[in-house]
């Protein structure tokens, strides 16, 4: 099985089981609202990973570890006895499986809410 599968099996049975601890009984469309969240909850993974992966976070390692570099004095006297600079901070990550989480969200996400949408207004 393959990891877009797994995902999608594993998504989908939280969805089923949602209902139950959100709610006191289990009904179609508490079942579509979980799956909504289900699917909410993967796009929300997915803009995350992209945000690891464009290094969006960089910025605010480099200049934190800068500032924390200039504010102690004993580190900084080290670093000028040993004539070395403050060290980079250069993390790359990629997750090779993000596209599923994107896919699998949006399915869910738009299907539920789309149903949902005709079971209000055909009710």
């Amino acid at each position: 099985m393959n990891f877009k599968r797994v995902l999608f099996l594993i998504s989908l049975g939280s969805s089923l089981t949602l209902p139950f601890f959100l709610y006191t009984e289990w009904s179609i469309a508490r079942w579509f609202d979980a799956l909504f969240l289900v699917g909410l909850l993967l796009l929300m993974v997915y803009f995350i990973m992209v945000l690891i992966e464009g290094q969006f976070f960089t910025a605010f390692l480099k200049s934190t570890r800068n500032f924390f570099a200039k504010v102690n004095k004993k580190d900084q006297l080290i670093r000028e006895s040993e004539k070395r600079s403050v060290d980079r901070v250069d993390y790359r990550k990629e997750f090779p499986n993000r596209n599923s989480f994107l896919q699998i969200g949006l399915l869910f996400s738009i299907s539920s809410l789309v149903i949902s949408v005709a079971l209000y207004y055909l009710d």
